[in-house]
């Protein structure tokens, strides 16, 4: 007996349409972007045709996460659909039993027929259920707009399954009460308020959080409907100018990692119908009769609470993590007739404001009112401070008389500012140690290196452990103060807190000054210290040494000044080397004590230097 030619053949079943509602619902958003142009046509036509040559079927939205073209948004879409699907489906057949139809005809069919034709024939059910109980088959928002919108809607897998089925959810996801047929519809007709409170009591008044973007768009179009009640509409530039001040949230600059400004909290205004829009040349904002009511009182709830600005200049002076005999000189003021040689420049007690200033390079130029440092800084009108070109460090501060504007002393405090992500680059780029050097020299006492994180300390250069040493390092090497910030507002308040607490030490004091660098009980002017600091004044040759070994890997600035405190300058250096064999050179520097704690500089970077110096002159 002969086999037959289609033996040992497999068999094989492909399903046409493994997933034909996700299918069928992507097509319908496919159509809908293509018609009105959307930037998802792509997205979508990718998903679909994906999902057409997957042969396996899939149980929900979050499972297509796996094909091409399937976003998160994309997939959280097809969940609350198919949330929708089940609850229809569920009510269906509620609607069936009770009603007493027999499903006869589809069960004698049930096992010839295919999956798809089963799904069709749901669905098909669902629809005639639908029109049955007068409900909307169609969806009220659009499938794009909801795609692009899906954390403003309510999401259906967060609802608690109801029971009893009386609740039908419709296509646009919205809940909607509705009788099961064994239910007394006059028992709901008879108490209509009761449901209207409860639906009440549940939806919470909006209001925004005090200093929050959306709280200073409020305030601001408040103030100025009140200053002028003709004109009562601002456009963006003009609302960003006056709401700034009344934000902790930059309207220009998003927060470290983040797309968003304070500004961003416009659309969610506009769309609960606080503010409304004009559109002439420019587009113009002005408050509408709910969003005056809310401004006013959120107006009135701040009226009785103290600003920043009034906890920090009625109140004590805190404590701050500068210590506290680090921000003045000596008591001991000199007499009259100590420094004969220098004409002495003498501030009374009370005679003069203690005036913080901030470099221009911290700014984008004080012209720019929305500037982030500037807005922070306008949050406190009682801080007396201005901003000029600091040829080191970024901030200081200084004694100036009230009535000879001209005399200025520096007081012994200045602070550098750096952003984490900054920090990062300026080790890589070798500013770090420069920088560190310049402060070291500036004749000042007490330096804080003062550092903001940013955001959560990502994507800042370098590894964050590898930035907390080198700060460690600050500390105990350079006995710089190191003092940390979570933002740009942190800062201000740290650095507005300094100044209040340097006034209350120095208002009851004289004051004695000189062009001169700062001694016994002297301070420096304002003039003399910024002519000292430049980058462009000539140096030494020890202090272009000093710059020379920092360039050398190992080589910090406590290390240089204590090989310049004994080699100078190159030469002398030069001049040892040839005095001594290769092994001794190699370890001449080996055992020079460095810093407070004593240690030595060590073989490494002797040798380094070694290597350097001991071929010149050959």
């Amino acid at each position: 007996m002969e086999p037959s030619n289609n033996e040992g053949k497999r068999i094989t079943y492909k399903r046409a349409r493994p997933n034909p509602l996700f299918q069928e619902w992507l097509e319908e958003l496919y159509e809908e972007a293509k018609e009105k142009k959307s930037k998802l046509e792509s997205m979508l036509k990718e998903a679909l045709g994906s999902l057409s040559k997957y042969p396996l079927p899939l149980k929900s939205g979050a499972e297509c996460a796996i094909l091409k073209g399937f976003g998160k948004k994309l997939c959280a879409h097809l969940d609350q659909r198919l949330e929708v699907y089940r609850y229809n489906l569920a009510s269906v057949q509620s609607f069936e039993t009770g009603s007493g139809t027999s499903s006869e005809s589809s069960g004698r069919n049930s096992n010839c027929s295919s999956p798809l034709s089963d799904i069709i024939n749901v669905e098909r059910r669902v629809k005639q259920y639908k029109l049955s109980h007068n409900t909307s088959t169609e969806a009220g928002i659009s499938n794009c707009k909801l795609l692009q919108n899906t954390s403003t809607e309510a999401s259906i897998s967060n609802r608690s399954p109801i029971k009893n089925h009386n609740v039908v959810i419709d296509g646009d996801s919205n809940v909607k009460s509705t009788l099961s047929p064994n239910t007394d519809r006059s028992s709901e007709s008879q108490n209509p308020s009761t449901q209207k409170n409860k639906h009440q009591a549940k939806a919470k008044k909006y209001k925004p959080a005090h200093r929050s973007g959306a709280y200073a768009i409020l305030i601001a179009l408040l103030e100025h409907c009140k200053e002028n009640p003709s004109e009562n509409s601002l456009t963006k530039e003009e609302l960003i100018n006056k709401a700034q001040k009344h934000s902790e949230e930059s309207f220009l600059r998003p927060k470290p990692n983040c797309f968003y400004t304070a500004w961003s909290n416009m659309s969610r205004l506009v769309n609960k119908g606080l503010i409304t829009q004009i559109r002439h040349k420019k587009v113009r904002y002005f408050l509408s009769r709910e969003g005056t009511e809310l401004a006013e009182e959120l107006l009135e709830d701040t009226r009785n609470t103290p600003t920043v600005n009034d906890i920090i200049f009625n109140s004590v002076p805190s404590t701050s993590t500068v210590r506290s005999e680090d921000i003045h000189g000596n008591e001991a003021m000199p007499t009259s007739s100590e420094n004969n040689n220098i004409s002495a420049i003498v501030l009374l007690p009370f005679t003069f404001d203690i005036i913080l200033l901030i470099d221009k390079n911290e700014t984008g130029g004080t012209s720019k009112k929305n500037d982030p440092t500037v807005a922070q800084f306008n949050k406190y009108p009682d801080l007396k401070h201005e901003y000029r070109s600091l040829k080191v460090g970024d901030y200081a501060w200084i004694a100036r008389h009230k009535v000879n504007k001209e005399q200025e002393l520096v007081l012994p405090l200045i602070v550098e500012r750096k952003r984490m992500d900054d920090l990062g680059a300026s080790i890589k780029d070798g500013r770090f140690h420069e920088q560190k050097f310049r402060l070291r020299k500036c004749g000042l006492k007490s330096v804080v290196y003062m550092v903001e994180n940013y955001g959560i300390n990502k994507n800042v250069g370098l590894p964050i452990q590898n930035l907390m040493q080198a700060l460690a390092n600050t500390r105990v090497q350079d006995d710089f103060q190191v003092h940390i910030t979570h933002s740009l507002t942190d800062s201000a308040k740290f650095l507005t807190m300094m100044t209040n607490r340097l006034a209350a030490r120095y208002q009851d004091r004289s004051l004695k000054g000189c062009s001169s660098e700062a001694t016994e009980g002297y301070l420096m002017t304002f003039e003399y210290f910024n002519k000292a600091s430049a980058k462009t004044k000539p140096l030494t040759v020890t202090e272009t040494f000093i710059k020379l070994l920092l360039q050398l890997k190992g080589v910090s600035v406590e290390k240089a000044l204590a090989i310049t405190s004994k080699f100078n300058t190159p030469r002398s250096l030069i001049i040892q080397y040839k005095k001594c064999d290769r092994n001794e050179g190699e370890f001449l520097l080996a055992n020079i004590k460095y810093g407070n704690s004593g240690r030595n500089v060590g073989p490494s970077v002797s040798k380094s230097i070694y290597l350097l110096f001991s071929k010149i002159g050959e």
